[in-house]
């Protein structure tokens, strides 16, 4: 599983990197063939990185729900669930602790 998620990782890296040395060929050949002005390719390259964030954003965030669902149906235990059973394993330690110097208390 830590294979697979590296590799979706580098693949990831890969593309942008590829993406944004494509977009700026491509806005580089627009300005020498004097369709747009140079301030206006920068003003595209902004908008597009700025898309490419957020979609970045959206498929972070959907990435973590599909892998949370994931751990869920493999039955792993979540910080959340660890820190009730924390919890709950503190409060039954509390009452034994409590039953048992009544104990001392009636002998």
């Amino acid at each position: 599983m830590n294979d697979m998620l590296k590799r979706g990782f580098l693949l990831g890296l890969g593309a942008a990197s590829y993406g944004k040395e494509r977009v700026q060929h491509y806005l580089d050949e627009l300005v020498s063939k004097g369709k747009i002005t140079p301030a206006e390719a920068e003003q595209w390259k902004e908008e597009l990185i700025q898309k490419g964030k957020q979609k970045e954003e959206n498929w972070s965030g959907q990435a973590k729900n599909k892998m949370q669902d994931t751990f869920k149906d493999m039955g792993l235990a979540t910080d959340k669930d660890i820190e009730r059973i924390e919890e709950r394993l503190q409060a039954i330690e509390q009452k034994l602790d409590h039953l048992s110097r009544e104990d001392n208390n009636h002998s």
